[in-house]
C-alpha cells in the first residue's frame, strides 16, 4: 500500500487525475488552501504519494491556510522558522466574527 492508497481509501481525500489532493472533506484545496502531509510525523511532500508505507504507519493529512508565501502553522512545534512569530491557530472563528450581543 502507498500513500496515495492509504489517503484515498478513507474516503475523505480525492485526488484529480494527476495524482494531486483537491479536496479533504469537502473542502477545495485551492487559494490559501493548502495541505502539509506527514508519514511516521516526518514531512513529505504531495510528489512522495507513491512511497510504500508498513503495517503500523501513520499517515497524517494537515489543512492550512496560507498567505503572501508563507505557511501559517497549526502549531506552536510546526512554527519553526515558518513565521516571524510563533503563532497558534486553532478554531479562531471567535476572533474573526463579531456575534456579541453587546452591540445592540
Amino acid at each position: 500500500m502507498t500513500v496515495y492508497q492509504a489517503l484515498a481509501g478513507t474516503g475523505v481525500v480525492r485526488f484529480n487525475n494527476f495524482g494531486q489532493i483537491i479536496f479533504v472533506s469537502g473542502i477545495a484545496i485551492v487559494g490559501d488552501i493548502g495541505t502539509i502531509l506527514r508519514l511516521n510525523g516526518r514531512l513529505i511532500a504531495e510528489s512522495q504519494l507513491y512511497l510504500p508505507i508498513q503495517s503500523g504507519d501513520t499517515v497524517g493529512l494537515e489543512l492550512i491556510l496560507t498567505g503572501a508565501g508563507a505557511v501559517i502553522p497549526r502549531s506552536i512545534q510546526d512554527a519553526g522558522t515558518a513565521l516571524p512569530y510563533n503563532l497558534q491557530l486553532e478554531n479562531n472563528y471567535d476572533l474573526i466574527t463579531d456575534d456579541s450581543e453587546d452591540d445592540l
